[in-house]
Formats: C-alpha cells, sequence, structure tokens
C-alpha cells in the first residue's frame, strides 16, 4: 500500500510540471550574427601622402670626379600629395581573404639638391651643382591577402611597381653656367604594404594603408649642353638608387559582391 502511494505522488509530480512547462512562454531562438562577405570586385579612389629618396651618383666622372670633391652621392628627398584610383577582386574562404588590385597614383613627388665643391683641384665651392628629381605617378599591381573579422578586413600584400621619374641636372663655375641637362626614366621595382579595411554600408568600404616602393639602382642618361663651349651637346649618365613610402586613406565601391 506504501508503495502504490508513493508511486501515485510521483506521477502526479511530472504530470504537473508537464502541465507547467506547457504553460511557460517559449524563448525565441537568437538571430544570426550578420558577416560581412569580402568576395566579388570592386572599383575606388584613393588620397594621401608619398615621400622618398634619390641617391644619385656619378660613377663616369672616375679621377676627375674625386679631384673636384663631386659628393659621392647626392641626395634628394621629394615629398607630395597624391592621389589615385584603384580596382581589384576578392575572394573569401571562411575567414581567409586572398585577391588581387591594381592602382595608379598622380603626384609631383619633387625636390631639388644642390652642392658646392672644387677641391682640391680647383678653389672650394667654385664648382656647384643642382639637381631636382621629380616623380609624376607611380602604379602597381600586386596580389593581396588578408584576415575577416566581421565588417572588417586586415591584409597584406606584394608585387611590382612602375614609375616615372625626370631629372635636371644643372653645374655652374663661379655662378656661371657650366652644363644644364634633363632627364627621364620609367622605373620598375617592387612593393610591400599592409592596410585595413571596413565595410561601413552595403556595397561601400573604407581604408588606410601604407605602402613601400623599392625600384633600385638604375643608370639615366642626362641630355644637356655646354654654353662655354657654344652650347655642345653632352649627354652624361647618372645612376639613381630610388625608393618611396605611400600613406593612403580610400573608399572602395563593391560592383560586384559575392561575384564569385
Amino acid at each position: 500500500m506504501k508503495y502504490r502511494f508513493l508511486a501515485g505522488v510521483a506521477v502526479t509530480a511530472i504530470m504537473a510540471g508537464s502541465a507547467f512547462a506547457a504553460d511557460m512562454p517559449l524563448k525565441a531562438a537568437a538571430a544570426p550574427v550578420s558577416v560581412y562577405d569580402w568576395s566579388g570586385m570592386y572599383l575606388g579612389g584613393v588620397i594621401g601622402g608619398a615621400w622618398g629618396t634619390n641617391d644619385i651618383s656619378d660613377p663616369g666622372l672616375g679621377v676627375l670626379g674625386t679631384l673636384v670633391g663631386v659628393p659621392v652621392i647626392q641626395t634628394t628627398s621629394p615629398s607630395a600629395f597624391i592621389g589615385g584610383i584603384e580596382g581589384g577582386s576578392r575572394y573569401q574562404f571562411q575567414r581567409l581573404v586572398v585577391g588581387w588590385e591594381a592602382d595608379i597614383t598622380w603626384g609631383d613627388l619633387n625636390a631639388t639638391s644642390t652642392s658646392g665643391f672644387g677641391a682640391p683641384l680647383l678653389p672650394s665651392g667654385i664648382l656647384s651643382r643642382s639637381i631636382t628629381t621629380d616623380t609624376n605617378w607611380t602604379a602597381t599591381a600586386v596580389s593581396t591577402v588578408g584576415i575577416a573579422h566581421g565588417n572588417w578586413l586586415l591584409y597584406g600584400k606584394a608585387g611590382v611597381a612602375w614609375a616615372n621619374v625626370n631629372y635636371t641636372d644643372n653645374w655652374a663655375i663661379a655662378g656661371i653656367p657650366l652644363f644644364s641637362g634633363t632627364g627621364s626614366d620609367n622605373r620598375v621595382g617592387w612593393t610591400v604594404g599592409t592596410g585595413v579595411e571596413w565595410a561601413v554600408w552595403n556595397n561601400w568600404s573604407v581604408k588606410a594603408e601604407y605602402d613601400y616602393m623599392d625600384f633600385g639602382t638604375r643608370t639615366v642618361a642626362i641630355n644637356g649642353s655646354v654654353p662655354l663651349l657654344g652650347g655642345i651637346g653632352l649627354s652624361p649618365g647618372i645612376q639613381d638608387n630610388n625608393h618611396i613610402n605611400q600613406v593612403k586613406v580610400g573608399v572602395n565601391w563593391h560592383i560586384l559582391p559575392n561575384f564569385w
């Protein structure tokens, strides 16, 4: 009798609990978290600043350069405001984002360096030289790889860089023009960079980026004339070791999101 009573109490308790649970409101399931997909193609624009160095040397002067004290290296340090356009494509594998990008920027990246010399063969300072370098544009074609975290993308890039550099080389003796020449060169080098991008709304994102470009050492012909010798033509060669840094901010429009 005792056991039957306990069993009945247990069954009653289970049924009451089930009925109470049935009357409780169900808790709503958590909404899925929205995750941005970086896959697709994009176009954009950038603005920023650039600075660099051009280390100019004259190996062709040989002993004469040593006798008149021509600087072994004469450096210009140009800087400028830049602006440009870019475009690329990406594909996202979970959090890994890979792709390619190409850009071109314009700016008057120029500077002038002036030096005086002459000793030991001539009086010190009687000779002077003024060198100007001017980079009109740079362009890159790179591969990119990044890690996505929601609407944020941290990425790196590496590839090929191009630049157009113009040169002006003026020599004088005691203030009298001795030689005046110009040259131009389209440089090819390499570039690496890193940046962060934030998808702010629908198909739009903003970015901040740093790039380094190295164009190595290249010989450039300077075509000019010597006024003291009746304007006779002369085309000496200079060597320029050139590299450029860029800091840019930009806006990208994802024209074909989820294209892949």
